[in-house]
């Protein structure tokens, strides 16, 4: 026999053992995988209850996780509440009962929120309130239907049974899944990582996973307790539900319950804890269709009323209440040449191309400004409220409310309908939008790059600062005010 006739016989041989060894070595991967989901499907059967606290870590924009701790019960068939022990989320519940409130969920904001209650259907929920995503229950609910699956089903293939993550305990396994798999609702999450207890088949934390192999989010359960005979009346004690409240009455679907006089009285509050701040004010309005922006405002703004505004890289304003016989000073340029003078905030050329004056300015006139027409619309029980959930606006977690008036009343009410913004950690309004009867934006607001209590001084408000140019004579400010007589 020639030497390549050996060699090929050789090879074919080589390659029939290998492709006949492959599935054997395979066999016990996938049968890890099979029994594994079987004891995920008898644990989703056997669970009729437990309760335990979820630590959740969610990461954003590279930075520092941010951490939460919720507290957890669940009884079958459809018990739920969610308890947010810490974070700006703390003393928030989110409460489910089966044949309630027309199959909705409860939301009772919590801290400073408190007069805020939502009832909201289960696709209306968004983050970080989506119950599937720390519920034990739901997560057994997916596990289920993946073991479902047929054994020939090839997807099954691409999930994967590891033992090796160092974030494992002893007696744990991780079960990677693809996302396309799992029936939750994040499009951003690309590999779901179950750690399951062996013998059990529980998962005890649940690890999200972007395109990039990123984590997105970590949730681990402590002190996990399973059949413990949770009763019915637990979760009215634990949920926030008043006693006396009739169980079979539902709130309507997407909208909210606020007390407009908490509002009022929290804020009033929270702004005597402020005693300065700085920032960019933003106007916009709409035009044609389009959204314009009146101005980007640098500013300085002390209690009870000093301001310092640059309206654009030339002219400035400043306003002190008690000072200069209440003029604004104003520096500008025409033609190159600097002009200083002092104006009625009230007037036209003060006030031009802007909506209020200087006088005006500020987080509490914003609050001031929509509380009366909300006020008046509550206690004619003509006001609509609706929450709109968290939204990140300029990197900040903010929840959002829709005010809304009837159409009858347009000659009452100044505005069709408000949003708000309103910052969840620091508890203040940092965006307004007002639409006119048209629906259409007569006015934004909006406040960004916010530093609060930043411990302004008397020199930051005297025209004398060397950043403010107000002197036609730096240098020698008697003589300023000996040429013009201003201070």
């Amino acid at each position: 026999m020639k030497w390549w006739a050996t060699c090929l016989v050789y090879g074919v041989g080589w390659l029939w053992v290998w492709g006949s060894q492959t599935p054997a070595a395979a066999a016990p991967v996938a049968t890890q995988v099979q029994d594994l989901l079987t004891e995920c499907r008898a644990a989703y059967f056997r669970l009729t209850d437990y309760r335990g606290t979820l630590h959740r870590e969610t990461w954003t924009s590279g930075h520092e996780p941010h951490r939460e701790e919720i507290r957890v019960l669940f009884r079958k068939p459809g018990f739920l509440v969610l308890s947010w022990q810490t974070g700006p989320y703390a003393g928030t519940t989110l409460q489910a009962r089966p044949g309630w409130n027309n199959g909705n969920f409860l939301l009772t904001l919590g801290g400073w929120f408190n007069y805020v209650r939502v009832s909201v259907p289960l696709i209306g929920l968004s983050e970080p309130f989506v119950s599937s995503l720390k519920d034990v229950h739901e997560w057994l609910g997916a596990l289920l239907a993946l073991s479902r699956r047929p054994a020939s089903d090839r997807s099954l293939q691409l999930v994967q049974a590891r033992t090796d993550d160092p974030q494992l305990e002893d007696g744990e396994i991780l079960l990677s899944v693809p996302a396309f798999l799992i029936p939750f609702r994040d499009n951003a999450v690309a590999v779901y990582e179950f750690i399951i207890e062996r013998g059990t088949g529980l998962p005890v934390g649940l690890t999200l996973r972007g395109p990039r192999g990123e984590i997105r989010q970590r949730l681990v359960y402590t002190a996990l307790e399973v059949n413990s005979g949770l009763t019915v009346d637990v979760f009215d004690r634990v949920g926030g539900q008043p006693a006396g409240v009739d169980e079979t009455a539902a709130f309507p679907q997407t909208t909210a319950t606020v007390d407009i006089r908490g509002f009022v009285r929290h804020w009033g509050q929270r702004y005597a804890e402020i005693s300065d701040y700085t920032g960019v004010w933003t106007m916009t309005t709409e035009r044609a269709g389009a959204t314009a922006v009146l101005g980007q405002l640098p500013f300085k703004f002390r209690r009870p009323f000093d301001v310092y505004v640059q309206l654009d890289g030339s002219t400035a304003a400043l306003y002190r209440r008690g000072w200069n016989a209440g003029r604004i000073r104003v520096r500008t340029t025409l033609g190159g040449l600097p002009l200083i003078g002092d104006l009625d905030p009230g007037g036209y050329i003060a006030q031009r191309g802007h909506p209020y004056p200087i006088t005006d300015f500020g987080l509490n006139r914003l609050v001031e400004r929509t509380q009366h027409q909300l006020l008046q619309g509550w206690l004619q029980d003509e006001l609509e409220a609706r929450f709109l959930g968290v939204v990140r606006y300029t990197e900040r977690p903010c929840y959002v409310f829709e005010f809304v008036f009837p159409n009858s009343r347009w000659r009452i009410y100044p505005h069709y309908r408000m949003v708000m913004y309103w910052d969840i950690g620091r508890r203040i309004p940092i965006r307004l939008e007002l639409f006119d009867w048209n629906d259409r934006l007569a006015e934004g607001h909006a406040f960004r790059q916010l530093r609060l209590n930043v411990s302004l001084s008397d020199a930051d408000f005297q025209p004398t600062h060397p950043g403010y140019d107000f002197l036609l004579f730096e240098r020698l400010p008697w003589l300023d005010w000996f040429l013009t007589g201003r201070d």
